[in-house]
């Protein structure tokens, strides 16, 4: 059994070799928790110490530099671009609250400082997004053998629920009323209009009166009506397009010039907006469901805290059927075989 002893502010791990001699492995941490990670580790590993191989085990067999290129480079073999990008923010993050540290090392105290270095930095929804990524390595770590157990479980922080952000009939003509520029009008119009993300609608083709989204969040290919009158927006929007970036940018600046306070709502506040509208006009959560490209109706079922005559008030009275009958079009008919996965 390896036992500790502090030198000079570092932990040292004393092992007993079969000789009767004792030896003090250095660990180069003051922390005692993380030192008792690597001590645990030896003990686990007994037979490598009694071989006068203990070394090896304090020896670092990864850095955490090393991992991340590696871990990224199969990330983009099988991941969406904007998951990537949210992963690598992630990782940047770990690096720089861990350092370049050496994997074998990783303790659950690691968890706590990451998460806590979180959480100071950014807001609570980001903090998550940025612990769902580093669950996500972790757990790519141990399958591809570059550690032999996680360090814990990598917990939320818990958010208050809350009401999707979305924005009046009467907000949305004056935001629509304070853009100029013909193409960034042409994509808020189509984005207000099919309750796209604003990725979807610089991945699918025009394919008559529909879009054939290929690259959605669900990893699912779907069809989105289109009505005729917007596919000169859409033509537009997707010719030489603006930078995704500049596009969520430019929004903002908009709702300003126009005097309405974001309170809460951004570009992906149209994509609630759709949704709010046409649960309004059709009381029928389900539809919604098809039309936002949701997995489950669970995800949906967030609209529902809004009353419907509540709606009724924002939106307008129901629709008649001949309307709901529009609307259950633009629920998109099955994908041809050509196009399943």
């Amino acid at each position: 059994m390896a036992g500790m002893r502090k030198l000079k502010g570092k932990w040292y791990i004393r092992v007993y070799l079969d000789n009767g001699k004792e030896k003090l492995l250095p660990t180069k941490t003051g922390d005692r928790k993380r030192a008792e990670a690597m001590k645990r580790q030896i003990e686990e590993r007994e037979f490598l110490v009694k071989a006068k191989l203990a070394e090896k085990v304090l020896e670092p067999k990864y850095r955490l530099s090393e991992v991340i290129d590696e871990y990224l480079k199969d990330c983009r073999a099988r991941l969406r671009e904007s998951t990537v990008i949210a992963y690598a923010l992630a990782l940047g993050d770990l690096i720089t609250c861990w350092g370049d540290v050496n994997l074998n090392g990783l303790a659950a105290v690691h968890l706590i400082s990451i998460k806590e270095y979180l959480v100071r930095k950014v807001n609570p929804t980001t903090v998550n997004i940025r612990l769902r990524g580093i669950r996500a390595f972790l757990n790519w770590l141990q399958a591809n053998g570059k550690i032999d157990s996680l360090p814990g479980k990598v917990s939320l922080v818990k958010i208050d629920r809350q009401l999707p952000k979305f924005f009046t009939p009467q907000e949305l003509d004056k935001i629509f009323s304070a853009i100029e520029e013909p193409k960034l009008k042409a994509v808020y119009r189509l984005l207000s209009e099919t309750g796209l993300r604003r990725m979807e609608l610089f991945n699918c083709t025009l394919e008559g009166e529909y879009l054939h989204l290929h690259d959605t969040k669900g990893r699912r290919d779907r069809l989105v009506h289109i009505s005729p009158e917007l596919i000169p927006d859409y033509i537009l929007a997707t010719t030489d397009p603006y930078h995704p970036d500049t596009i969520t940018q430019y929004f903002r600046k908009a709702m300003l010039k126009a005097g309405i306070e974001p309170n809460g709502r951004s570009l992906h506040s149209l994509r609630h907006t759709f949704a709010l509208r046409r649960y309004a006009h059709t009381g029928d959560i389900y539809l919604v469901k098809e039309l936002l490209g949701h997995s489950s109706a669970v995800v949906t079922e967030i609209y529902l805290q809004f009353p419907q005559k509540y709606l009724a008030q924002v939106f307008g009275s129901t629709l008649d059927r001949s309307s709901y009958s529009q609307i259950m079009a633009e629920s998109g008919p099955p994908i041809r075989p050509e196009f399943q996965a």
